[in-house]
C-alpha cells in the first residue's frame, strides 16, 4: 500500500502535494495528513522549509473558500447547523481571533473558516492567522513523514502508544500562549459572534 501511494505520488510530483493542500484548505473531505506525510519522505530535508511555506500557502488561499461561504451565506449556515460548526463557534467565541491558528492542525480548523466569514473577520488577520496556525503542521509532517520513510500506519502506531506524552508536549505551548493573549482578543469580536436572532445576521 505505502508502495504504490509512494510511486503515485512521486509521478505528481509537488503539483500533487499542493493540490492536497487546495482540498484540504476548502474544507472538502480529503486525507490530507496521509498525503502530505507521505511526500515527506519524496523530498530532500533541506527543501522542506520552502516546499512547507508553499503549502501553507495554498493551504491559506484555499481557505477563502470556506471564509468567504461563511461570509456571504452566513444565515443558510444557521439554519443547517452542525456539531463541527458549533463547536467552531464555541471555540471563536471564548478565544477569539486566536482560535483561528490554533484550530488549524485539527479537524476542527476546517470549520473555524467558516465562522471567521460569518464573524466578518479582517481578510488580511485571517490569512495571517491561518498560515501561522498550519505552518508548523505542514513543516512537522514532513519530517515526520522523512522520519517514518512515508509509512503511516507505523507513524500511527507510534502516535497511538505515546498520545498522552504528544499531547501534552503540543498543549503547553498552546495554553501558555492562550493564557496570555486570548483574553485581550476574545473581548475584542465576542459581541460580534452572538447569534442575533428576529432576522438580524450573524456577525
Amino acid at each position: 500500500m505505502t508502495a504504490i501511494l509512494l510511486e503515485s505520488l512521486k509521478d505528481l510530483g509537488l503539483a500533487g502535494l499542493y493540490t492536497a493542500m487546495l482540498l484540504e484548505g476548502s474544507s472538502l473531505p480529503f486525507p490530507g495528513i496521509v498525503v502530505v506525510f507521505t511526500y515527506g519522505y519524496l523530498f530532500p530535508s533541506q527543501s522542506t522549509l520552502w516546499i512547507a511555506a508553499v503549502m501553507s500557502t495554498v493551504y491559506s488561499l484555499a481557505s477563502l473558500i470556506p471564509y468567504f461561504i461563511g461570509k456571504k451565506l452566513g444565515r443558510l449556515l444557521q439554519k443547517k447547523w452542525n456539531k463541527g460548526l458549533e463547536k467552531a463557534s464555541d471555540l471563536f467565541i471564548r478565544y477569539g481571533y486566536l482560535s483561528v491558528a490554533v484550530s488549524r492542525p485539527f479537524g476542527l480548523g476546517n470549520y473555524i473558516s467558516y465562522i471567521a466569514g460569518m464573524a466578518k473577520m479582517n481578510l488580511k488577520l485571517y490569512l495571517f492567522l491561518t498560515f501561522t496556525g498550519i505552518y508548523p503542521w505542514s513543516y512537522s509532517m514532513l519530517l515526520l513523514g522523512r522520519y517514518f520513510s512515508g509509512k503511516y500506519e507505523a507513524f500511527k502506531s507510534f502516535f497511538l502508544t505515546n498520545v498522552n506524552y504528544l499531547l501534552l508536549a503540543a498543549a503547553v505551548p498552546v495554553a501558555i500562549t492562550l493564557f496570555f493573549t486570548a483574553p485581550v482578543a476574545g473581548k475584542k469580536i465576542q459581541a460580534g459572534l452572538t447569534a442575533r436572532k428576529g432576522g438580524r445576521d450573524y456577525v
